[in-house]
């Protein structure tokens, strides 16, 4: 294992005058196809290290449960016979069951079975072009949450169709980052923040005479904007790097698991909340409802916040939770689910 100290902004003794006060120090490492870093805050160099090695651990066994690239993984193993019922392990399980409680939650705009639908994408994408017709509607055909048994019992997973496979692109780094933060508090180093990629999950206590961890975020459609996180999640979603444009027509790497098809509208959303894996799920699902449809989904979740931005042929649509996801952290009863607004906007260039 390889983790490399990484020299931060600001990252220096709090006390230097004082060995047993506490410090900080980043850690990072390649993971899950990302870059992934924790900060960690104690007094003892040891200490930091060790917390640090156990998160970035846990991350590994998630991407060894979860990924779909390596042919290896958990995930990757389930067989794909309808009506097979296969033991999980506690990882695959527990990401399994969440998924397919936000996918009933979120009508399906979050889907985990999506995963024939991201292989036909991928596919195309490689030859520079688009799924055609005909492979889109086999691959719909194997989609679906309904169709998948998770027995909490047994601690089994069972699909209804044959060809059906999971993904967990959409909630699997956030997952990941409550896993390790959750392991490190539980090691007794509560002072941390784990980051894997966009999603970002910080422990219980603050470093030092600090609110919290201040975290920066931009998603490439609003201005960036700051916030404090303490003992909670923050996620982002977007296609601001990961799109493809085919005759002057800009198709997203997120996709509709109701229809197949990419996104074609600009659109980012951030989720702020309690639990890492629903906040990067719902980051996914709110960019496919759109500022239109945020807030009948949002309704669902109560103490989450979020904000979603859409570029629409008329201007730019923004819909937020009241405090949005930049907003002090609140009691989950007053958070107030608005109707979204349209901001009429004349240099928006919206890619149809």
């Amino acid at each position: 294992m390889l983790l490399v100290p990484l020299a931060l902004v600001g990252s220096v003794a709090f006390a230097q005058a004082d060995p047993a006060q506490p410090e900080v120090e980043s850690f990072a490492e390649i993971a899950m196809g990302v870059d992934v870093s924790v900060k960690v805050v104690a007094p003892e160099a040891s200490d930091r290290l060790a917390a640090a090695r156990l998160a970035m651990a846990e991350v590994r066994a998630c991407d060894e449960a979860l990924s779909d690239w390596q042919a290896s993984s958990e995930r990757s193993r389930l067989p794909r016979t309808a009506g097979v019922a296969t033991v999980a392990s506690e990882r695959l399980f527990a990401v399994s069951a969440r998924s397919i409680e936000i996918a009933r939650a979120t009508e399906g705009r979050f889907d985990p079975t999506i995963a024939p639908i991201v292989q036909a994408w991928r596919s195309a994408r490689a030859q520079g072009t688009l799924p055609d017709v005909a492979t889109l509607d086999a691959a719909r055909k194997r989609v679906g949450w309904q169709d998948v048994t998770i027995d909490a019992c047994m601690r089994t997973i069972m699909f209804g169709r044959d060809g059906m496979a999971l993904d967990f692109g959409g909630i699997g780094k956030g997952f990941a980052a409550q896993r390790a933060s959750k392991a490190m508090a539980a090691s007794g180093q509560p002072s941390h923040l784990v980051a894997v990629a966009g999603d970002l999950v910080a422990g219980p206590v603050a470093p030092p005479g600090k609110p919290g961890w201040t975290i920066r975020k931009e998603d490439g459609l609003g201005e960036p904007f700051e916030l404090v996180l303490l003992g909670e999640a923050v996620s982002t979603s977007g296609d601001l790097e990961q799109f493809i444009e085919i005759d002057g027509v800009r198709h997203s790497h997120i996709i509709d698991p109701r229809t197949g098809r990419a996104l074609r509208e600009r659109t980012a959303a951030c989720v702020r909340g309690p639990d890492g894996a629903t906040c990067d799920a719902l980051a996914t699902a709110l960019c496919v409802a759109g500022a239109r449809d945020a807030a009948g989904l949002m309704g669902a979740f109560p103490g989450y916040r979020a904000s979603v931005t859409t570029i629409e042929s008329d201007g730019r649509r923004t819909w937020s939770t009241t405090p949005g996801p930049e907003g002090p952290p609140c009691a989950a009863d007053v958070v107030t689910v608005p109707k979204g607004t349209i901001v009429p906007d004349a240099t928006a260039k919206p890619q149809r």
